[in-house]
Parts: C-alpha cells; structure tokens; sequence
C-alpha cells in the first residue's frame, strides 16, 4: 500500500478548485488531482488509485449526485470516501443517504476541511487494510474448502478401495472335514499390502493357503496385493503336481508386469493334499510357519520374495499334517510393532502361540489379537494371521 494519498478534487468552478488545493497543501504525504466536471472525474477515478474525493454537487452535465450514484453502485469504487459540498441542506442529506461519507457547507471552512479529510484518510487506510486482510483470509478459506474436498474424495476413494480390499479377504474357509482354519487381517491404514488367500483348487483335490506382505503401506501396496491376487488364483487353482513350479510362474509374471517398478512381495505359499493329508510349502523371502518345524525352509529350499528376479527357483518342503497338528502364518506386522518403551511384540507373541496350540484355530487367533492389542502402543504396520490346524 501507498504511503501517499491521493485526493480528488471535483469542482466546475477553477476558483474553488485552487481554494481547495491551498488549504489541503499543508497536509504531509497528499497528492491532489483537480477534475473540473464529472466525467473527468471518473476518468481520473479510473487512472489514479484515489483515496478521497471531494464532489461538489452543482455541476452541469454530469452533477455530484449522479456521480456520487456511480461510484457507490460500483463495488469496488464504493469503499472511497467522499465528502460533498454543496449549499443545499436538501441535497446534502439526500448526499448522505446515498452514501457520502461526510459534507462540507460552503462557503467553506479550511480547518473543518483539513480535520475531515485528515480523519477520513485514516479511516480509509483502516479500511483497505481490513479488506486486503478480508479477501486473503477469503483465500485461504477458499484453497482450505478446496483442499478438504480433494481429502473428502480421497477419504471416498481409499474407503472403497478398503471395502474391496476386505471384500477380498476370506470370511470363510473350505470345509473338508480334515482341517479348521481362522485368520485375521487388520491394515495400519484406510487399505494396506498384507495379503491373506485360502481357496480350493479346480479339482477339489488341494486347499491352498497363502500369506504375504507387499514391501511398503498404503495404497499402492493395496493395488499391487490386490493386483497379486487375481495372479496368484489363476495360476494355483490349477493344482498342478508340481506346486514350486507354480509359484515359479506367479513370480515370472508379477515380476514381467512390475519391471518398472522397486514393489516385491514377501509370501508363503502352503498346500494340503486331501487324499494324503500332507502339507506342502514354498516360501518366497517370508517367514516359515509357527508349530511344525518340519514345515521350516532351508537356505537352498528359501527362495526370494516375488518381484525381484523372473527366472528364479523355489524349492518345497513337506509334511504330514494330521490331527493335533497346528501351524500358524504370520506377517512381520505382529512381531514388530512396540510397546511405550520400544519392546516389540514378537517374543511375547511366540510364547504365547506355543501355550495356545491345544486351542481351536479362532480361539488362538482372537487370543493373540487381543494380547497383541493391550501390548502395543500404536499399530504401525499391517497386522495377518492365519491358523491352520489338523482335525482327523
């Protein structure tokens, strides 16, 4: 804002013009501009940023009231204050009531003229600061509306995105008379990477179960998990002999479709033969199951998570499964979230699988799921379990 203040001066009459001038000289830090008739006026009005005016009402042509008339119609004219003057007590009041500021009687008094146009510059500096603060505090309202719409759409969209990822997860589980199987999927966040998959395969001959983790959170993690499920499907309902094989082509194709990207995904792939009542597994960089430690990989037989090389090799591992067997599948999520003082959760979570195995396949999940609850200051990870235990 200008530290000089412009005034305006509107009178048909040179005379009063250089009356006015002399007495408004002596005020510091003012520039005057002179119009003789009411266009002018409004063409100064347009050229100079004027703070006040000073209209006197008997003019020909264009006179004071109908300027007055344009410049408070005029939204962003309306805030400069005007002073009329005029010798008519009728048309000074109809003046004020269309919005002049302040009048002056002639002939006029130069100290009322210096104190009024003193007091009026003041309160117009007021104003335009108070506007100025008005219009950018409309600003900031305005890109803060913007914002909590684009959140609000976001929010819509990571909902649905969690209604179709939990869509996704089992709500329940083949039945086959030889196994009870629980699991849980809780995500740190709206939608998360974890992945849980129980199915049967085409013949009915296999239960497939898989665990897995997509590196990061969020969700591209949830499309990405998402994205592997349909893959992981396709590919394992065939219930082929050779399950590694399988899961060598699920790799090979997640990671042709993700060359571009640095996502790889952590999994284990576990199969129960009916008929035998064995249980196989391939793990993909994940961590071997709890309960059977003939179930555990070696370092030839582990193979790396899904995503990272095309051509690699994933041995399997097997085992009876019969009844009172129990294994449970895990995400790092339970292990690595902390109490208040930083103690993770993982060694009170395998001790505490290890009394739960006598317990049914839910009883030991919700068991879990409420100790780890109680035990952890804040869930900063995707949490999956999945219990599997051996009934006949």
């Amino acid at each position: 804002m200008s530290e000089k203040s412009y005034i305006l001066i509107v009178d048909d009459e040179p005379i009063n013009l250089t009356i006015l001038e002399l007495a408004l000289k002596e005020l510091n830090h003012i520039e005057i501009v002179s119009a003789l008739d009411g266009y002018k006026a409004l063409e100064y009005i347009e050229d100079f940023q004027i703070d006040l005016i000073i209209l006197d009402l008997s003019m020909p042509e264009l006179n004071g009231l109908e300027v007055l008339k344009i410049l408070k119609g005029d939204r962003p004219l309306k805030y400069i204050p005007v002073v009329v003057v005029t010798s008519k007590s009728e048309d000074r009041y109809v003046a004020l009531e269309m919005g002049a500021e302040d009048f002056l009687s002639k002939p006029i008094d130069a100290i009322e003229l210096k104190l009024k146009v003193n007091n009026l510059l003041k309160l117009k500096k007021f104003n335009d600061l108070q506007r100025l603060f008005n219009e950018k505090l409309e600003e900031e309202i305005a890109k803060k509306e913007k914002r909590l719409r684009e959140y609000a759409l976001v929010e819509q969209e990571l909902q649905l995105a969690r209604e179709i990822q939990q869509r996704l997860i089992p709500k329940s589980y083949p039945e086959n008379g030889k196994l009870e199987v629980f699991g849980s999927y809780i995500s740190a966040s709206q939608v998360g990477g974890d992945y849980l998959d129980v199915f049967s395969t085409d013949s009915g001959e296999y239960t497939v179960f898989i665990i897995a983790d997509v590196s990061g959170h969020g969700f591209a993690s949830a499309l990405v998990s998402m994205q592997f499920r349909s893959l992981a499907r396709i590919e394992l309902m065939k219930g082929s002999d050779d399950f590694g094989a399988e899961v060598e082509r699920v790799n090979r194709v997640f990671s042709n479709d993700n060359e571009d990207s640095n996502m790889f995904i952590t999994a284990l792939f576990l199969r129960f033969h009916h008929r035998t009542s064995t249980m196989e597994s391939v793990n993909a960089g994940h961590y071997d199951p709890l309960g059977l430690d003939s179930l555990s990989h070696s370092e030839e037989t582990k193979g790396i998570p899904l995503g990272i090389l095309s051509d690699t090799t994933y041995g399997v591992v097997w085992s009876p499964f019969s009844s009172g067997d129990s294994i449970l599948l895990y995400t790092d999520g339970i292990l690595e979230c902390e109490d208040s003082e930083g103690v993770m959760f993982e060694k009170r979570f395998k001790e505490l699988y290890r009394t739960l195995q006598p317990f049914s396949p839910r009883d030991q999940v919700e068991i879990i799921l409420e100790a780890f609850h109680e035990f952890i200051a804040r869930q900063t990870d995707d949490v999956t379990i999945l219990s599997i235990k051996a009934v006949e």
